[in-house]
């Protein structure tokens, strides 16, 4: 009898301890986490951006960089090396940082970096550098050291006084966060148009709203294609046949991305603003490398006037950055779509609805090439 007792007293013990742990055994995840009294998953979110309301959060980049945020306050902090009695930072470091795409183009020996295209060249032993197809000259010349390309401080004066705000203090460079968010996400959903100031409308005296041209055949692409970049520059405004250009470009949807392509011919990829170029080239209108120096061409137009062919500009989002400095462009196609070479939401050239907050909320202006 004692016997069949102390049986039954062993699996009350043991139904008590499944019961009360869900299983028949604590895992060893459940043991740590009774130990040191982690909260169940579904709390720590919650308690999670608590914490880092009230202490801040700091994420290491590169080699001593961090990004410190601390409820609206947000600050990144660079590491400034010394050699020769120079003060340096890490191009590709300073970049992840800020939030811009960079490249170390190989052939040509230069350093690249922008938003969705490459605003900004550099090259090592250089005292001239490129800021939106413009020449800079520096006070002093980056350098290669240790396979990387080390930016003087000094040159962010001449480079990017309109772009960050930004303080030295000792050996670090800190840029203070720009206050500006975005709500919506790139791939967020679209919007019903209300007739609210952020809308785009289409201009309804567009000649080739709802009509379609035959697009050029093959070998007219393909002389196109083997004549471009050599042509004489044109003025900018030139009477083209809009929807043919939007067929033509619709022939490159699926074209990969590439953060400062060379020419399409050599390189078989686009950014943003060689997508732009590269189409209107073909018809005889000779637009700069960058977006932010196509958008001073042309005639600004409304929002709520647009039309087929009407280059598009926005800025990119960033923490650390000005939300008023182009750094992507779009070819308009009508009915709130526009056909763009981009990263996001997909990979390369690509068709996007604007009717989203995303795009209202980044858009900048629009320009109009051809009448």
């Amino acid at each position: 009898m004692k016997r069949y007792s102390k049986q039954l007293t062993g699996i009350v013990l043991a139904l008590s301890v499944m019961f009360a742990s869900g299983c028949g055994q604590l895992s060893k995840e459940q043991k740590q986490a009774n130990q040191l009294s982690i909260p169940r998953k579904e709390h720590q979110n919650a308690d999670r951006k608590l914490s880092e309301e009230w202490n801040g959060r700091t994420t290491a980049v590169g080699n001593g960089g961090t990004i410190r945020i601390q409820g609206s306050s947000e600050q990144a902090t660079v590491p400034i090396q010394t050699l020769n009695g120079i003060d340096y930072v890490v191009g590709s470091e300073f970049a992840t940082i800020v939030g811009f795409r960079f490249k170390w183009n190989e052939a040509a020996g230069k350093f690249m970096f922008g938003d969705n295209d490459a605003a900004y060249e550099l090259r090592p032993g250089s005292l001239k550098a490129e800021r939106a197809d413009q020449s800079v000259e520096l006070a002093q010349a980056p350098i290669l050291h240790n396979s990387q390309l080390l930016i003087p401080v000094s040159a962010f004066a001449f480079l990017l006084s309109d772009e960050i705000s930004y303080q030295l203090q000792g050996k670090k460079m800190i840029v203070n966060g720009s206050g500006v968010a975005v709500a919506g996400s790139i791939d967020g959903p679209d919007e019903a148009s209300s007739g609210g100031e952020l809308d785009f409308a289409d201009d309804p005296n567009d000649p080739y709203k709802g009509s379609k041209e035959t697009a050029p055949t093959f070998l007219q692409a393909l002389k196109a294609e083997e004549t471009w970049g050599g042509s004489v520059a044109v003025p900018v405004l030139k009477n083209i046949n809009q929807n043919t250009l939007i067929e033509q470009a619709k022939r490159y949807i699926g074209v990969k991305y590439d953060f400062g392509a060379d020419p399409y011919p050599q390189s078989g990829r686009f950014d943003c603003s060689t997508f732009t170029r590269y189409m209107y080239g073909k018809y005889g209108i000779s637009l700069p490398r960058t977006a932010r120096s196509q958008a001073a061409k042309g005639t600004t137009v409304n929002r709520k006037s647009l039309r087929k062919g009407d280059l598009m500009f926005f800025y990119v989002p960033g923490r650390f950055k000005s939300n008023k400095v182009v750094g992507h462009v779009g070819i308009y196609m009508g009915d709130q779509r526009m056909i763009h070479s981009s990263p996001k939401p997909k990979d390369g050239v690509q068709i996007t609805s604007i009717n989203k907050a995303y795009w209202k909320q980044t858009y900048l202006k629009a320009i109009r090439l051809a009448d």
